[in-house]
């Protein structure tokens, strides 16, 4: 079965036994018509103040979004049919399946008192001065690090304008070219693309493979069940600050709280629900 289609499974699953709240809106970030590449991010809310964010500056998302969405903070949706867009080849539509998994993933979070552990609390494989790492998806900060400790980082990009010429790093459209990267990190955009198995099928030879950035904030069990080490994410335990911080254009990173989850510090999705069940 494929990635997107265990994922509705999980997700009607969850419906069923979690019965969440209903969607209380959506944001989306405003749309800026010039020649500039932005990583930004939606949210969804749900009415128990549940917020999780999906990723929208792949090409014609956010466009699309706010068509369908002229009201945002008043959008009513249905977590099982925003899921259905797993299914659906239009960007969009993942990305806003994307939100409502990730919502999920938080709702049952917080039912069942789980601490998410903070981001660097696993330990990885460290890369060494004069490696070469692979990145899938520009993700400038991680980039920026990796590039500054004498790191060679190879980017895999569907958008190749989106990455800058620098030094030590070498830009590839093809995944093929991830075949001998002991360590490949790979952003979550990919859950929206619907690549992130393709990705996968090229890294035979990777030791590590981590998951990064806002859009990997549902469940991770299907991911950790797939090979990949660790799974990044960000929670937001004031929605009220979010919504501030969103309203005032600030940034939403100072009121998230990132984690990390990998197979010693997450303890599965039946362990959760059996913990929903206790509370």
């Amino acid at each position: 079965m494929s990635l997107d289609s265990q994922i509705i499974s999980l997700g009607r699953r969850l419906y069923v036994e979690l019965k969440p709240p209903a969607v209380a809106g959506v944001y989306l970030p405003a749309l800026v018509q010039d020649d500039e590449y932005r990583d930004e991010f939606g949210f969804v809310f749900l009415q128990d103040g549940t917020a999780a964010p999906f990723y929208v500056s792949l090409p014609g998302t956010l466009a699309a979004l706010h068509a369908r969405f002229p009201g945002q903070a008043q959008a009513e949706l249905d977590l099982l049919e925003c899921l259905q867009g797993f299914e659906s080849s239009e960007l969009a539509i993942r990305a806003l399946a994307l939100g409502a998994w990730n919502a999920l993933g938080q709702h049952l979070f917080k039912r069942a008192e789980f601490a998410l552990p903070p981001r660097g609390s696993l330990a990885g494989f460290d890369p060494h001065p004069g490696e070469r790492v692979g990145m899938v998806g520009y993700f400038c900060p991680v980039i920026d690090r990796l590039v500054e400790r004498g790191v060679e980082v190879l980017v895999i990009e569907q958008q190749p304008g989106r990455v800058p010429a620098r030094e030590r790093v070498q830009l590839s459209e093809d995944p093929a070219s991830l075949a001998e990267c002991r360590l490949v990190y790979c952003t979550a955009s990919t859950l929206v693309n619907g690549s992130l198995e393709q990705i996968l099928g090229h890294c035979g030879k990777a030791e590590i493979i981590d998951l990064i950035g806002p859009s990997g904030s549902g469940l991770p069990d299907l991911l950790l069940a797939r090979g990949i080490h660790a799974v990044g994410g960000a929670s937001f335990p004031d929605s009220n600050a979010l919504r501030g911080a969103l309203a005032n254009g600030q940034s939403w990173g100072s009121v998230a709280q990132k984690y990390e989850l990998g197979a010693a510090s997450y303890p599965g999705v039946e362990v959760l629900l059996d913990r929903v069940e206790q509370v």
